[in-house]
C-alpha cells in the first residue's frame, strides 16, 4: 500500500532547498531536491525537473515521484500561490497567470530544457510555461489533464473525481482531504472557474516540444479518449497509460518516472 516516506526512504546524499519567492504580488514555494551521485552523470544526460501540482493539494504528492527523478537530475517541486500554506494573492488569478509566474520563477532560476511535469490543474499551467517561454522547456508531461471538453461543469468533475477516488489509496485521500481545508474552500471557488474554462485542447497545439499524456487507467477525470485526443493535437505529443486513477504520481511513481525518462531520451 502506498504511504509517504520516511527519512529510510531518501536516497544517501540527498540535499533538499526550500525557498519562498514573491513576484508581481504573489507567492511561490519551491523545494529544490537533488543527490550527490547525479554529479558523476554527464552534463548531456541530467534534466532539470519542475513539477506542479493540481488544484487544490500540494507537492506533497510528487514526493515519491521526486525522489525517482532526482537520480538523472535536480527536481523542482512548485506550490502555487494559495495553496500549501503559501500566502493567499490580494486577487484572483488565472490559469495563464500562474503560468507566467511558474515562467518568470524557471527563468530566473537560469533554466533551460526542462522537463516540465503538470498534474490535473497543473497541467495546464506547465502548458502556459511552454507556450509562454518555449526556450526554457525541452519536455512536457500532463498527467490527468482536465477538463475533458465533454464535461465542463463543476457538478460533472465533482462526480468525476468521487468515481476516481474509489480507486485511489487512503493515504491520497488524507492528503487531498489536507489539501484542501488548508488552502481554504474560498480560494478554490476563486481558482476553480479559470481551471473550467482553460481550453487545453486548443492551447497545446501550440507547444512545439514533445508532450507525453499520461492517465491512470481508473481515472475518470481525464478519460482515455480525451488524454489520447491531446496527444494528437499537440505537436509531438505521444500517449501513456499506468496502473491506477488520478492520482498516479503518488501511488505510481515508479511507472510514470519510468515513462518520463524514456520521454527525455527520445
Amino acid at each position: 500500500m502506498p504511504r509517504r516516506l520516511t527519512a529510510a526512504d531518501m536516497p544517501s546524499g540527498l540535499t533538499v532547498r526550500i525557498d519562498r519567492v514573491r513576484r508581481d504580488g504573489a507567492w511561490l514555494r519551491t523545494w529544490t531536491m537533488w543527490i550527490a551521485e547525479t554529479d558523476d552523470v554527464p552534463p548531456q544526460h541530467r534534466h532539470d525537473v519542475v513539477l506542479v501540482h493540481g488544484l487544490g493539494v500540494s507537492s506533497a504528492y510528487f514526493q515519491r515521484l521526486a525522489v525517482e527523478l532526482a537520480r538523472f537530475g535536480t527536481v523542482h517541486l512548485v506550490e502555487l500561490p494559495g495553496f500549501a500554506g503559501v500566502p493567499h494573492p490580494d486577487r484572483r488569478m488565472t490559469t495563464q497567470e500562474m503560468g507566467r509566474l511558474v515562467a518568470s520563477w524557471v527563468r530566473e532560476q537560469g533554466l533551460t530544457g526542462v522537463l516540465l511535469l503538470g498534474h490535473s490543474m497543473g497541467a495546464q499551467v506547465v502548458t502556459e510555461v511552454a507556450l509562454r517561454d518555449p526556450d526554457l522547456v525541452g519536455h512536457v508531461a500532463l498527467v490527468g489533464p482536465p477538463v475533458n471538453l465533454e464535461e465542463r461543469s463543476v457538478p460533472k468533475q465533482v462526480a468525476r473525481l468521487l468515481q476516481a477516488a474509489v480507486f485511489e489509496p487512503p493515504a491520497v485521500r488524507r492528503m487531498s482531504i489536507e489539501g484542501y481545508l488548508r488552502c481554504g474552500w474560498r480560494w478554490i471557488a476563486h481558482t476553480l472557474p479559470s481551471m473550467m474554462r482553460y481550453p487545453i485542447e486548443d492551447r497545446i497545439t501550440g507547444v512545439d516540444v514533445p508532450v507525453l499524456v499520461l492517465r491512470g487507467a481508473h481515472d475518470a477525470v481525464a478519460p482515455e479518449g480525451w488524454c489520447r485526443m491531446l496527444a494528437d493535437r499537440a505537436r509531438k505529443g505521444t500517449f501513456a497509460q499506468v496502473p491506477g486513477a488520478h492520482s498516479v504520481v503518488f501511488d505510481h511513481a515508479r511507472e510514470v518516472a519510468d515513462h518520463l525518462a524514456g520521454l527525455v531520451t527520445r
